[in-house]
C-alpha cells in the first residue's frame, strides 16, 4: 500500500471520529509572540483594567487583541463598529503576510502557568456535524453545560464575517491510560518546534511542535479507543463559542454552503482529563448593586439554612450544601439542607436567576479565582459566593448518564491559565 492511500485511509478514520487535519496558521518569523497572544475574550470581564493594560503592552505590534472582542466591552453599547474593525484587521493581517501556513497537521503543545508546571494539549479541527448542544445529545462531541441561546448571537456576529478562526475552545478526552497526547509528547524531540515563548500578563509559558500527517495513524488508533457511551470529546471550555460556530455552520448550510466549506470545522485544543496540569476549579458568583440585608433575607426564605460568620471553609458536595460568602463587611459560610442529590450550584443558580429577575438593578458576573472574587465582593453593594468543585473522577460518566452540568459550574484553571489566542485557521473559502 502506498503512502497516499495510507494517508487517505487515516483521514477517513479521523473523519468518522469528527476530527480533521487542519492547515494551521501561525505568525510569521520575527513576530513578537508575547504581544501576539492574548487570553480568551471571556476572561477578566469585570476587570477592564486588565484589558486596558494588555492594550498598553501590545501597542502597535501585530496582536490577536485586534482580532477579538473582549467581553468587558460588550457593555459599551452597539458592538458593530468593533466587529467591523475586527473583520478588517483579519483581512489586513492576511494581506500583509502576518500569518504563515503550516503543512497540514496538528500542533502538540505544553503550557506552564503560575499554578502548574505542565499542561499538555493538541490543536486539531473538529467537525461541527458531529457536535450537538441539544439536550439529551448523543453526539460524539458534547457540551458540559447547558447552552443559553441568548448568549449565542453576539458570538455569531463576531464569527459571521470573520476570515479567521481563533480558538479558545478546549475539549477534553477521558484517557486514563495516556494513549493519545502523551506518546507524542515523549517523542517531541523528533518534531519541528514552531513556537516557544512567555505569555503576556503572567500567563506562563507555552511551547508548540508541529505534528505532521505521518503521525496521524497512531492518533487515529488512540482516538478510536477513547469513545465511551458514544461520546469522544467533552467541551471543557468555550461551550458557547463552539455552539455559536455550530449555529453559524447551520446558517451557512441553509444558504447553500457546500459540505467541504471551511466553516464546517472548528479549531480546538484537546487535553486529557487525567493530565496533572488539568485542574478543575469552581466558578464563583459575584453580585453588584445589591442590598446585602435584603439578599440575606431572600436566601434564608428560599433556601433555608444559616449564615455563619468566620473564615470560609473548604467546600464539597455532601449531606448538606455549603457556600462560602464575602460581603463588604463580613465573610463566612452559608449552610443549608440538601434535599435529594442535586448539586449545590443547581439550587443556588435557580435562586440567583429568580432574584435577578425580580431586582432589575442587580447584576451578576461569574468569577474565576477566589482572590479576584473576594476583591470584587469587598466593594460596597457587592456580594461574592464561593461554589464547591466538581468531582473529576466521575466527570465523563456523569455527562453520559445524567447529562450536562448546570451552567458555569466549573473552570479548568484560573483566569490567567485559560487558552491564549495563538493559532488560526481560515474559515472563509
Amino acid at each position: 500500500m502506498d503512502r497516499t492511500s495510507t494517508l487517505s485511509e487515516t483521514r477517513e478514520r479521523l473523519a468518522k471520529l469528527g476530527v480533521g487535519i487542519p492547515e494551521i496558521l501561525l505568525p510569521t518569523p520575527g513576530t513578537d509572540l508575547t504581544k501576539w497572544a492574548v487570553v480568551a475574550c471571556d476572561q477578566f470581564s469585570s476587570e477592564r483594567s486588565y484589558w486596558e493594560e494588555t492594550d498598553r503592552l501590545v501597542g502597535d505590534a501585530p496582536s490577536t487583541l485586534r482580532l477579538i472582542l473582549p467581553e468587558c466591552y460588550l457593555e459599551d453599547g452597539d458592538p458593530a463598529p468593533r466587529i467591523e474593525a475586527i473583520d478588517a484587521a483579519m483581512e489586513a493581517y492576511l494581506a500583509q503576510g502576518h500569518l504563515r501556513p503550516l503543512a497540514p497537521g496538528f500542533i502538540l503543545l505544553d503550557r506552564s502557568t503560575p499554578f502548574v508546571t505542565s499542561r499538555k494539549g493538541m490543536m486539531l479541527a473538529v467537525d461541527l456535524e458531529r457536535y450537538s448542544f441539544e439536550p439529551g445529545s448523543t453526539a460524539l462531541i458534547r457540551p458540559t453545560e447547558g447552552t443559553i441561546l441568548k448568549r449565542l448571537p453576539p458570538r455569531m456576529a463576531i464569527r459571521r464575517g470573520a476570515a479567521l478562526d481563533l480558538p479558545h475552545i478546549l475539549l477534553l478526552v477521558d484517557d486514563p491510560e495516556h494513549t493519545l497526547i502523551e506518546p507524542l509528547f515523549a517523542a517531541r524531540k523528533a518534531l519541528e518546534q514552531v513556537y516557544d515563548f512567555d505569555l503576556i500578563q503572567g500567563g506562563g509559558h507555552i511551547t508548540g511542535w508541529h505534528v505532521p500527517e505521518s503521525h496521524m495513524g497512531a492518533v487515529a488508533s488512540a482516538l478510536e479507543g477513547l469513545a465511551q457511551g458514544g461520546m469522544l470529546f467533552a467541551v471543557g471550555d468555550g461551550n458557547h463559542s463552539l455552539a455559536a460556530a455550530k449555529q453559524l455552520w447551520e446558517e451557512k448550510k441553509a444558504q447553500g454552503a457546500p459540505a467541504d466549506h471551511p466553516a464546517r470545522w472548528a479549531l480546538v485544543e484537546v487535553e486529557n482529563l487525567h493530565d496533572d496540569g488539568v485542574l478543575f476549579h469552581p466558578i464563583h458568583r459575584a453580585l453588584f448593586h445589591v442590598d446585602i440585608s435584603h439578599l440575606k433575607h431572600a436566601m434564608g426564605q428560599r433556601l433555608g439554612g444559616s449564615f455563619l460568620p468566620g473564615e470560609v471553609a473548604p467546600r464539597q458536595e455532601g449531606s448538606h450544601h455549603s457556600l462560602g460568602y464575602v460581603f463588604p463587611s463580613e465573610k463566612g459560610n452559608f449552610v443549608f439542607d440538601r434535599p435529594g442529590n442535586r448539586m449545590t450550584v443547581e439550587f443556588f443558580q435557580e435562586f440567583l436567576d429568580d432574584y435577578l429577575a425580580g431586582h432589575q438593578g442587580v447584576s451578576i458576573d461569574y468569577i474565576h479565582g477566589e482572590g479576584a472574587l473576594e476583591a470584587l465582593a469587598r466593594t460596597p453593594g457587592s456580594a461574592g459566593f464561593f461554589l464547591p468543585p466538581v468531582a473529576e473522577e466521575t466527570f465523563f460518566s456523569r455527562i453520559v448518564t445524567v447529562g450536562v452540568y448546570p451552567r458555569k459550574t466549573f473552570s479548568i484553571g484560573e483566569a490567567a491559565e485559560k487558552r491564549y489566542y495563538l493559532e488560526a485557521r481560515r474559515i472563509k473559502p
